[in-house]
C-alpha cells in the first residue's frame, strides 16, 4: 500500500490541493483514501472532503509524527483492513515533521499483513506569503523543504514573479536536490503532475541513521 504525504506549513493551502488531486486519482481508478491531521480538538477539513464524496478519516488532538504517531499507525492499519485503498493520502498537520510521519506510518506494519510505500514527500511552499514564513517559522519550513522529495510552489497563480522567484531561491538554498514544480490548487494547476509523480515513483523509507545525520547538521547534535 502507498503512502503519499503531502506537507507544508499552516494555510499553505494543503486541503484544496489533495482534493483535487485525490479527485484525479480516483478517475484513473485508483482506490484512495485520505488521513487529515490537525493538532486542534475538532478537524473540520473532513467535511470538506466528505463533499466531495472522497473517503477521509480524520485524526485530531495532537501531531501524528510524536504525540498521537500510534492512532496515526492504527488508522491505517483500520483503512487497510476494512476499505483496502491502494493508496492513502496523508494531510499532516502543518507542524508535522515529513520525516517523523513517515515513521509513524511504518507503525502500522505490525497490525497488518502488507508493506508500507511511500511515494514522494511533497512539501507546499506558499508563495503568496513567502516573506512572512521565512521570517516567523523559518526553521520549521526549512525542515519540511528538506525533508521534501519534491517542493511545490504552491499560488503562483496569485503571486508576483518577485515572490515566486524568492520561493524558488528559498528552497533551492535548503534542498538543491529535490525537484521543483509550480501550480496552484484552485485552478488544477500542476495537480496532473504530481498524481503522475505518486502513481509512478517512490521514496525511501524511515531511515533513523539519516535521522540523526540531519539532527546533526541543523542542530550540532544527534539526539
Amino acid at each position: 500500500m502507498k503512502i503519499a504525504q503531502v506537507a507544508g506549513f499552516l494555510g499553505s493551502g494543503k486541503t484544496t490541493f489533495l482534493i483535487e488531486l485525490a479527485k484525479m486519482l480516483v478517475d484513473r481508478g485508483h482506490k484512495i483514501a485520505i488521513i487529515v491531521n490537525d493538532v486542534g480538538e475538532i478537524n473540520v477539513d473532513v467535511g470538506i472532503f466528505d463533499m466531495h464524496g472522497l473517503t477521509a478519516k480524520e485524526i485530531s488532538g495532537g501531531c501524528i509524527c510524536c504525540q498521537i504517531a500510534e492512532s496515526y499507525a492504527n488508522t491505517i492499519a483500520v483503512l487497510q483492513k476494512t476499505f483496502q485503498p491502494d493508496m492513502i493520502i496523508v494531510e499532516p498537520s502543518g507542524v508535522a515533521i515529513p520525516w517523523n510521519v513517515k515513521k509513524a506510518a511504518e507503525h502500522s506494519e505490525e497490525e497488518m499483513e502488507d508493506t508500507i510505500v511511500h511515494a514522494p514527500v511533497i512539501t507546499l511552499v506558499d508563495s503568496l506569503r513567502i516573506d512572512e514564513l521565512m521570517t516567523s517559522v523559518r526553521r520549521l519550513v526549512e525542515t519540511q523543504i528538506r525533508e521534501a522529495d519534491v517542493i511545490f510552489i504552491n499560488k503562483v497563480d496569485s503571486a508576483d514573479k518577485d515572490k515566486i522567484d524568492l520561493s524558488i531561491r528559498f528552497s533551492r538554498s535548503i534542498n538543491p536536490d529535490a525537484e521543483i514544480m509550480y501550480g496552484s490548487g484552485r485552478n488544477n494547476q500542476g495537480v496532473r503532475e504530481v498524481a503522475d509523480l505518486i502513481e509512478n515513483r517512490t521514496s525511501p523509507r524511515y531511515d533513523e541513521a539519516y535521522e540523526k545525520e540531519m539532527l546533526k547538521k541543523d542542530y550540532g547534535g544527534g539526539t
